[in-house]
Formats: structure tokens, sequence, C-alpha cells
């Protein structure tokens, strides 16, 4: 009675492991941490298509990972558009390219899940001790 039987023609599918307790519902293959840093973005867009080209707004870093990130915005913004992160100068990290992949109303504001593009290693290197830096300060 207590075992389980599997048919030869259902597809055996593993137990889910629990997600971190950092990533909250965890749909990433990467680690996320929670920030909450203030951040300076460069938009870019092509010309014909609008008025955002090479304007600089204001943000805040919602959570990292090594592949995407999350932030916040007053500044609209649209699907598919570039974008360069500029960190405070204390997190030592150099500018970051990302692409708006996701956009959700967050309030008066608005969130942005952004895919990191183009990283060269030694910027991945120092994103990767980054966020394992944080994440050993938050626990």
């Amino acid at each position: 009675m207590g075992q389980q039987v599997v048919r030869h023609s259902e597809p055996v599918v593993a137990a889910e492991e629990p997600a971190s307790p950092l990533s909250g519902r965890e749909r990433r293959r990467n680690t996320r941490v929670k920030l909450d840093i203030s951040l300076k973005l460069s938009i870019y867009q092509w010309e014909q298509e609008g008025s955002f080209s090479g304007q600089n707004i204001d943000g805040t870093l919602f959570d990292l990972s090594e592949s995407g990130l999350q932030i916040t915005s007053a500044a609209p913004l649209a699907p598919d558009m570039f974008i360069v992160i500029h960190f405070p100068q204390e997190a030592e990290l150099p500018p970051i390219t990302a692409r708006v992949i996701r956009i959700e109303p967050d309030g008066r504001n608005f969130r942005y899940g952004c895919m990191l593009s183009a990283l060269p290693p030694y910027v991945r290197i120092k994103l990767e001790q980054y966020i394992e830096d944080h994440i050993a300060y938050a626990m």
C-alpha cells in the first residue's frame, strides 16, 4: 500500500527542491539577493522610436542575480529597451547593461524585470562576488 507505482509509459518527476529563503517564489536558475540601493539609470532607445535616447533617471535596485535584476523607477520604460545601470561608488561595480523584459505597476512607480546582457568575464566575476558578499551579509 505504501509503495509508489510507476508505469513505464509515464515520466518520473523528481520532487522540487524548496526555494531559497532569499528568493521568494523562485523561477530563476540563479540565486537572487534582495537589495534596496539607489541607482542611476541611463536609458537607450532607437532615436526614431521616442525621446528616451540618452536620458538619465533615478531608480532603486530591488533584487539582483547573476543573470538579471529588478529595479523600480517612476519613469515609464518599454519592453526591450536597453538600460545601463550605474551602481553607487561603494558597490565597486562597473556599469552593467540590461534589457527590460517585464514591466509591472508598483504603486506610483514601475517595477522592471531586466536581463543582463553582454557581461565581460571580469564584470561577471565582480558581480558574482558582490552577490556572494550580500547573501552572506543577509544570513
